[in-house]
């Protein structure tokens, strides 16, 4: 009998993929190239919540930044006041979603390690 336990950073959306929460600054731009500033809130590999000072109407085509893994395009999904929620157009594949604002190599790592059974050294022992 084989028994695995698997424990995810981070929380699972509605369509199943791990959301990792990063509250980042980045870049937006509207289709009409104008840039603006955001902070992307969290991210999974389909999609991502920014706060911004727009108000973007739903079903708005744009261009984020994902300092580390390049821009890519995105629809707003739902809005709510300076609050927006985006699907990527395309997921992001595996080495896009390591590299995305920098930091969840660490946190793909330490999964992966702890799936092979090795020991993870508590961050409070650090």
């Amino acid at each position: 009998m084989l028994v695995a336990r698997l424990e995810v950073w981070g929380s699972m959306d509605a369509r199943g993929a791990v959301r990792f929460l990063v509250h980042r600054e980045t870049t937006v731009r509207g289709m009409d190239g104008r840039p603006f500033d955001a902070m992307v809130e969290n991210f999974s590999r389909t999609g991502f919540l920014f706060v911004a000072d727009v108000a973007l109407p739903v079903g708005t085509l744009i261009w984020i930044g994902l300092s580390g893994a390049g821009a890519r395009e995105a629809r707003v999904v739902w809005r709510e006041q300076d609050r927006h929620g985006c699907e990527f157009l395309m997921p992001l594949g595996r080495r896009d979603l390591q590299r995305a604002f920098r930091g969840q190599d660490a946190v793909l790592a330490e999964l992966e390690a702890r799936l092979r059974g090795e020991s993870i050294p508590d961050e409070s022992s650090l």
